[in-house]
């Protein structure tokens, strides 16, 4: 609650406004495990944030959070499964009408939260009333439990169907009627009865309502068990500009995208590092599935900068290290496109475990850890293998039947967090410590372990789950860019790794050649991710595997990128989170705390570019899919925007495979630096002609001061 008072006091206080750009939603401590568990995190926040919405999330269960009018609140989200009951919905009710009398959009999708009490009883309806007619609409009260004569007599075709038509019949609904103020985008009805209809998704001055199940049919089962069945009917980009009035031109923070291009970072995690490949012939080798990745994977390609998340307990002797994986780890980072990054010391599996008694809760669990535990090592290699595994432990997460891969030692986090990092340094260079830790297992930590990040140094990683292709065909399987325990962030990984295309590496180890199709919908119609190549150490383990990775290098490579590390990834995430966008006259925007995020997007721009003559702090601009990609200098702090509508005399940047900044325009040379990876690959508009530079035999990853003539 008092993030909430934080912001509000923040925002009065300052004089320059910034652009209110987030909104309040809800989890339930009662039904969800966590706020990144409820329907608006895994369904809605994804759309709002390709719009540059943050959603705040609050425990319905709690007190509500205070509102005003200068909170940088643009709007309210009611969304919650069935199951979620308040104790006083008629509050809640009292609550989101204040929220529109304080200029607040107000969103109300499947369960809005206050239909019924604790206790089984139905809020009146002239109660539920008083907020939907805020929303333009009345509510009958009427459930229509058997809709089989009922059809869609009306509908938006511009956002209905999306990527999938409703079913028939149609599901249940209230009857409720558009009281006149309201567009609706939605009716139904018994074909030739006029009093039989219905609007089930109307947008009107102060928000939005939409029917249970006429957004989209996302079940929790049905994504586990039948993921081709799931998908939006509404179109959820083009519904959230709609409702937020966001359509005009605007800055949007953009976090797929730097210098005109889409980034691309990868990252390794180190499980299975001392596992035996397959690929060798002779057995007695002992050659480990680390150094099958090391020499095919990451050898070949040193213009790949490559981020190797190292689990600490497979380096320490104390734990299952040995002087082989220690030497293997040394050469890994010494090469200069690997970045060192921690796993965590011990590879936690399910985090949630151990935030509260967690030695104590795994006692009963060390029996089961085939590399021995802190109470006893043959038993517990002798009953992994031999014993019943139906010992009465806790339901862990993802189906795990251990809470993490080794327990040598009794959990303890400060050693999972900085202690981890801390002994990874040791068989690292000085110029390449680790910054990152890439989170292991669910990647669901509470908001300790990442506030213990933040103070020890650390970037963070992780998590989430992102595929769109043939098996997951809807965008309700792209996660957002994070999750935030506590109000501390922490970036997802943008792509699913290989156990997600593999059913956990136990088939299909072929699978993850498959990823282009994610790649290829992430980027079309609208680009919504950035590109990883998202993998394990047990990629080494059987051809078809180490295969599949080197397909995916390849077809990585011939779609136009920008290189980057993970850790610079996570930096342009959280200036997601930080960005402020200040309207300071017509059609001009300052920018300011945005962190590592240098792109701004506009889309809907139609004619209008940046007019250089009166911004600042801008490198380029490139179009892109009916959008403007605006690329922010590094070297200035609130760059200024300026659209108009005449073309530029000032030379800027279309796209480069290498990031600049500081930029200085002369009347006959462009100054700059810039550092990268790979092939240099520069365009420049130069009073409407194209600029292009292009070298192959620059040093990675080191900063280069250049001066072009523009001639």
């Amino acid at each position: 609650m008092d993030f909430f008072a934080i912001l509000s006091c923040a925002q009065i206080c300052t004089a320059e406004m910034p652009f209110p750009r987030r909104v309040i939603s809800f989890w339930d401590g009662k039904a969800d495990k966590s706020a990144d568990d409820c329907l608006v995190h895994k369904t809605l926040e994804m759309p709002l944030n390709h719009l540059g919405i943050d959603v705040m999330y609050s425990d319905i269960q709690e007190p509500l959070p205070p509102l005003s009018r200068e909170d940088g609140v643009l709007g309210v989200i009611l969304c919650f499964r069935d199951e979620t009951k308040r104790c006083r919905p008629i509050e809640l009710i009292d609550w989101a009408i204040e929220a529109i009398e304080l200029g607040k959009k107000v969103l109300i999708f499947r369960n809005g939260g206050f239909l019924v009490d604790q206790n089984g009883f139905f809020t009146p309806i002239d109660e539920q009333n008083r907020l939907f007619e805020r929303l333009g609409l009345v509510n009958s009260g009427r459930w229509v439990d058997y809709p089989f004569d009922y059809k869609v007599v009306y509908s938006d075709s511009a956002l209905i169907p999306f990527e999938r038509n409703y079913s028939d019949p149609l599901p249940g609904f209230y009857q409720a009627q558009n009281l006149g103020a309201a567009e609706s985008l939605l009716k139904v009805a018994i074909p030739e009865q006029k009093d039989s209809e219905s609007d089930l998704i109307l947008v009107g001055p102060h928000g939005a309502y939409v029917a249970s199940l006429y957004e989209n049919n996302y079940e929790d089962a049905a994504a586990n068990t039948d993921p081709r069945s799931l998908g939006w009917h509404l179109n959820p980009f083009l519904f959230f500009e709609k409702v937020f009035e966001i359509g005009a031109p605007h800055p949007i923070p953009d976090v797929t995208t730097l210098a005109g291009r889409r980034i691309f970072y990868s990252s390794c995690d180190g499980d299975n590092w001392k596992g035996a490949t397959t690929l060798e012939d002779n057995p007695e080798q002992n050659v480990y599935c680390a150094e099958i990745v090391l020499q095919q994977i990451i050898r070949p390609y040193p213009h790949l900068p490559m981020s190797m998340g190292i689990i600490a307990a497979v380096l320490d002797p104390a734990w299952v290290g040995d002087p082989k994986s220690q030497q293997i780890a040394r050469e890994y980072l010494a090469l200069p496109q690997v970045e060192a990054a921690s796993h965590s010391y011990s590879h936690p599996f399910d985090w949630t475990f151990f935030k509260t008694g967690g030695p104590e809760k795994e006692i009963k669990y060390l029996p089961l850890y085939p590399y021995g535990s802190w109470q006893n090592s043959y038993l517990s290699w002798f009953n992994a293998r031999h014993k019943n595994k139906d010992f009465g432990g806790e339901s862990l997460s993802w189906g795990y039947v251990i809470p993490r891969a080794y327990a040598n030692q009794p959990f303890h986090l400060d050693l999972e967090i900085s202690g981890a990092a801390s002994y990874i340094d040791q068989f690292a260079p000085p110029d390449n410590q680790v910054h990152l830790l890439l989170w292991p297992g669910d990647g669901k930590p509470w908001a300790e372990p990442v506030a213990l990040c933040q103070k020890a140094g650390l970037k963070n990683l992780g998590g989430g789950f992102v595929r769109f292709d043939p098996e997951y065909p809807s965008n309700l399987f792209v996660y957002p860019i994070g999750r935030k325990p506590g109000g501390w962030i922490q970036p997802y990984s943008s792509m699913s790794a290989e156990n997600s295309y593999s059913e956990g590496w136990s088939s299909r180890f072929y699978g993850f050649q498959y990823l282009p199709a994610t790649l290829q919908n992430t980027e079309s119609p609208r680009r919504i991710k950035p590109i990883q190549l998202f993998y394990h150490s047990y990629s080494g383990e059987y051809l078809a595997s180490l295969n599949a990775v080197l397909k995916n290098i390849a077809a990585i490579q011939k779609l136009p990128h920008i290189p980057i590390r993970a850790s610079r990834y996570s930096d342009v995430a959280e200036g997601f989170y930080s960005t402020e966008i200040v309207e300071i006259g017509p059609a001009q925007w300052k920018i300011k705390n945005r962190k590592g995020l240098e792109t701004v997007r506009f889309d809907h721009v139609e004619e209008m570019k940046i007019d250089f003559a009166h911004s600042t702090g801008v490198i380029g601009q490139t179009e892109h899919q009916g959008s403007l990609y605006v690329y922010l200098d590094a070297a200035v702090d609130e760059p200024i925007l300026t659209l108009g509508n005449q073309g530029s005399s000032h030379p800027y940047l279309m796209e480069s495979s290498w990031e600049i900044w500081n930029l200085v325009r002369h009347e006959d040379e462009l100054a700059f630096q810039t550092k990268g990876w790979g092939p240099l690959i520069m365009k420049w508009n130069v009073n409407g002609r194209v600029l292009s530079i292009e070298r192959d035999d620059l040093p990675n990853n080191q900063e280069l001061g250049w001066k072009v003539k523009l001639e």
